[in-house]
């Protein structure tokens, strides 16, 4: 297991920056755009379903963050009640489905749940049935295209989902992020990204 984690690793550092594309409902899933007057936006870091109410519990509670908890698909199901009220919702630390989540890929189960007919995995860090690191995307609205990319950074498993409304010659972006902690990092991803949205107006 040790030696596949590795190698699973050592891929994605030498391939940071390559566009790619994850498991998604398809893109013939949600409604249209046209005649939208406004979209309702929320980005939601769940932790991979771990309830977090104190700075003790990010020591107490770490454990979760590797072994499944029966409390967890408690928790997804109260996050998927609170985005019931919105249109499209990037998420961050979600599970793709392994151990720890109960085999469960958390970014369809919300999507079911929450009533989101369109729904994007971005598989970061895959470390097969131990941990399926993610970003998400889910939308109520059918999205023109989706692109994912693999941020630059030194540990690698970083990523974005560039998502595109509207028409082709003038579309709405929008871009979900996973950021490194630390400020030079978090520049230097910032600055990858300005690259890929810079020709575009409504961002």
């Amino acid at each position: 297991m040790y030696r596949d984690i590795k190698s699973r690793i050592n891929s994605y550092r030498h391939n940071q920056v390559t566009k790619v594309h994850g498991k998604s409902s398809g893109f013939e899933c949600g409604g249209s755009f046209e005649g939208q007057n406004h979209i309702r936006l929320l980005t939601f870091n769940i932790q991979v379903g771990i309830s977090t109410f104190s700075y003790r519990h990010y020591l107490t509670r770490s454990w979760q963050h590797f072994l499944p908890n029966r409390t967890r698909t408690e928790n997804l199901n109260k996050i998927s009640m609170l985005l019931q009220h919105y249109d499209a919702v990037a998420l961050q630390e979600v599970d793709g489905g392994s151990i720890r989540s109960g085999f469960i890929n958390q970014v369809q189960y919300l999507a079911e749940a929450g009533g989101f007919p369109f729904w994007y995995q971005q598989l970061n860090r895959n470390l097969g049935r131990v941990a399926q690191h993610s970003n998400g995307f889910l939308s109520r609205i059918q999205p023109l295209s989706v692109d994912e990319y693999r941020l630059p950074s030194i540990i690698p498993g970083r990523g974005a989902i560039v998502v595109k409304y509207g028409k082709e010659s003038d579309p709405l972006v929008l871009v979900v992020m996973h950021l490194s902690l630390s400020a030079k990092a978090q520049n230097k991803q910032l600055g990858f990204i300005r690259e890929i949205i810079s020709d575009y107006k409504h961002v």
